[in-house]
């Protein structure tokens, strides 16, 4: 026995939901199989940055996309809450890259005038500034402040996009083990899950991590990794911060229910996601490096995820070869919460009229094509 979808994405995660949300916005039926609970594996283990600015300091196609996205937060965020009832907690709160020492200031520097130059808005904060604003932070020398960053909390949005998905038709499958690919020549026919089959027009991989095994699967190879990180989670902490803060291979992420985030570690060590008592030392230390009024505060919860990370280190979207009707969406490495809109709507404008954003057109999976393969 099977049901028929138009399409159906394998991958529960942040970006599954917002490929399956935006194409159940355009009239599509979509199902979404997923191995674990919806938004269970990274899109949980995140911090939630927007960190648009911050991540993204090259004047380059990647970072037109994280800034085009973030401002898409805007106006999705409340029409999604709307639908689904869940409050994502959204803020614009800007964002915070601060020099260990004088050593560090003339990139930061330099950042800021590529930055102007783009006509984004960005300050510079001397030391005395830097502690007014954030009287919980030691020994910086100054940094940078990124006021159209932000924040969400990743785990609510995630379920936010699942639940509104919900209400305009998606269905889910959760806990799908076991699930394997129908093909009929170029055709990918259907998804098998749970002993059913889900015959559908097209088919899309938004795994994460995972998307490389799928891929596998089906004949295909991309240069696609799991990347582990770890968070370490102080609870009770006061906002001792003006909004996130990156320094030094590490930051602090201050949340409005007392929760502080320390993150993060990258770590390459194939599937294995279990927290370790290294990185957690190494967390510590940091905080007792950069926070040392926090390391008193309780740790109330010690994460572990796994990224998706490419090659070059963009996300893969777009027509697989091989296959006349599989899409990707993956490999969007830390940056999954941030891209989440674009990613959303780029897929879906893509799959239903053929058209792809010349922000999305920069992630073809066609960069990756082994010479000689098939053409989409």
């Amino acid at each position: 026995m099977s049901q028929y979808f138009d399409v159906v994405v394998v991958g529960g995660g942040v970006i599954g939901c917002s490929v399956a949300f935006h194409l159940a916005k355009k009239g599509v039926k979509v199902m979404v199989v997923e191995k674990n609970a919806i938004g269970g594996q990274a899109s949980s283990v995140a911090a939630g940055m927007l960190a648009a600015q911050e991540e993204a300091a090259k004047p380059d196609a990647f970072s037109e996309a994280c800034r085009e996205s973030r401002a898409l937060f805007k106006t999705l965020v409340p029409e999604v809450r709307e639908l689904s009832g869940i409050d994502p907690e959204y803020e614009i709160c800007g964002m915070w890259r601060v020099a260990a020492s004088e050593v560090d200031v003339p990139e930061l520097l330099d950042r800021k005038r590529r930055q102007e130059a783009l006509g984004l808005a960005v300050e510079w904060h001397f030391p005395g500034q830097l502690a007014e604003r954030n009287p919980g932070l030691a020994h910086a020398v100054g940094g940078l402040y990124f006021p159209e960053d932000g924040q969400i909390n990743s785990a609510k949005w995630a379920l936010a996009l699942a639940e509104a998905g919900r209400r305009l038709g998606v269905r889910f499958l959760d806990r799908a083990m076991g699930v394997e690919f129908a093909r009929d020549g170029r055709r990918v026919s259907g998804v098998r899950a749970q002993g059913e089959l889900f015959a559908a027009d097209r088919v899309v991989l938004a795994a994460g991590a995972w998307t490389s095994l799928l891929l596998e699967s089906l004949g295909l190879s991309l240069p696609l990794e799991p990347v582990k990180g770890q968070l370490m989670i102080l609870g009770g902490a006061p906002r001792a911060f003006g909004g996130p803060i990156f320094a030094a291979s590490g930051y602090l992420v201050p949340k409005a229910d007392g929760r502080l985030i320390v993150g993060s570690t990258m770590e390459r060590v194939g599937f294995n996601v279990r927290p370790t008592l290294e990185a957690q030392r190494i967390l510590a230390d940091w905080v007792a490096r950069w926070a040392p009024a926090f390391s008193a505060y309780p740790t109330v919860e010690f994460q572990a995820g796994l990224r998706p990370g490419t090659r070059d280190g963009w996300p893969v979207m777009g027509q697989l070869w091989d296959y006349d009707n599989l899409f990707i969406s993956a490999g969007h490495f830390r940056n999954g919460i941030l891209l989440s809109p674009l990613a959303g709507r780029a897929m879906a404008d893509g799959i239903v009229n053929g058209r792809w954003a010349p922000s999305a057109a920069a992630f073809a999976p066609e960069r990756f094509r082994p010479v000689g393969a098939g053409t989409p």
